[in-house]
């Protein structure tokens, strides 16, 4: 997009009340049929899509509202693995009380990961420019603990890039333009920084389209799931065959902002300025804020302008009203920029 400071989500949009109560009822495979359940998912889109309308976002997506917890729900289409019950299921939340799985024979995905459907849905509901996003491999290969079909891990990991990597090039031939690859663990794994850009540049080999990179910290409940530091991998990302990379920044009070300035000079960068883990709802003035301050880093022509993380763990209300924000005080910084 040639527009200055473009604003988008970085995927999941918050949910609506009445969808948290029909996913549980989807999730105890109660009483539901296949047409209520497309009925329920595609009206969640398209309030999904009715929100970020609202608030004027440039670059829209289908708020993941078909996905349960960012990605338990790929899980069921693979082979290969049987569910076991989470480490922990009482007390406080936290991230063993996720499903987990057991690796039983070679993991496939027969008929892919459903983003392709994803896809033609939002398609033909939106004129705006729009992005889809998939689970990184490494990510995915987090909750799958080996049994079988496997010596190690490495194994496991080759199987779920080309599993990904298929999925990306079938989105490409079905109209994606801008994909996303979420990696969260990348910021969390404490693994060597060399390797996983290059899980990276085999996951998007191939895939004719602007592809971008978020890499956050996680958030289950609003909690975090490691140490939150960039510093590791930044060095490492130049080799990255990535157009755009997605940070984390507000809800750390913008630490390690400096290192917007030793990014590749060919990305794009997505400067998380919304704290998607916080009830506080900003102002377009804090925001327009964080954006000068981002700017003193990484010329503005390249900052898109984006919340921490995804939504999914935030109310509707409290959500719409960060969204709102965020496009307002990109505005006020465009303007200053622009003269207009």
């Amino acid at each position: 997009m040639d527009k200055l400071l473009p604003t988008e989500l970085i995927g999941s949009y918050a949910l609506p009340g009445w969808l948290w109560a029909f996913s549980e009822r989807l999730e105890h495979h109660l009483d539901l049929g296949e047409t209520e359940i497309r009925e329920a998912l595609e009206d969640a889109v398209r309030i999904a899509l009715l929100d970020q309308q609202e608030a004027g976002i440039d670059i829209v997506t289908d708020g993941e509202m078909r996905r349960r917890d960012f990605i338990q729900n790929f899980y069921g289409l693979m082979s290969g693995l049987n569910k076991i019950p989470p480490a922990r299921v009482l007390g406080a939340a936290g991230y063993d009380q996720n499903p987990r799985y057991e690796v039983v024979d070679k993991v496939k995905a027969p008929g892919g990961l459903g983003i392709v459907e994803e896809l033609l849905y939002l398609k033909n509901r939106t004129d705006k420019p729009f992005k889809i996003c998939v689970p990184g491999p490494i990510t995915l290969s987090l909750p799958l603990i080996i049994k079988g079909g496997y010596q190690d891990r490495e194994g496991l990991l080759a199987d779920m890039i080309q599993l990904v990597n298929a999925e990306m090039k079938a989105l490409v031939e079905a109209g994606a333009t801008y994909l996303q690859v979420d990696e969260p663990r990348y910021a969390t794994s404490h693994a060597d920084a060399r390797r996983l850009v290059e899980v990276f540049n085999q996951t998007r080999a191939g895939v004719e389209a602007q592809v971008g990179l978020h890499i956050c910290f996680g958030n289950f409940k609003g909690r975090s799931r490691d140490r939150r530091d960039y510093a590791y991998i930044v060095s490492s990302l130049e080799e990255a065959r990535c157009d755009q990379l997605n940070l984390e920044f507000a809800n750390r009070e913008f630490a390690q902002i400096e290192l917007l300035a030793q990014l590749p000079p060919h990305f794009r960068v997505g400067v998380g300025v919304i704290d998607v883990k916080s009830y506080y709802v900003e102002t377009p003035a804090e925001v327009a804020a964080h954006l000068r301050l981002a700017a003193k880093y990484c010329p503005p022509e390249r900052l898109v302008v984006t919340p921490d993380c995804g939504f999914n763990h935030c109310p509707r209300h409290v959500a719409l009203g960060k969204i709102k924000a965020m496009v307002d005080g990109a505005e006020m910084v465009r303007r200053e920029l622009t003269g207009t």
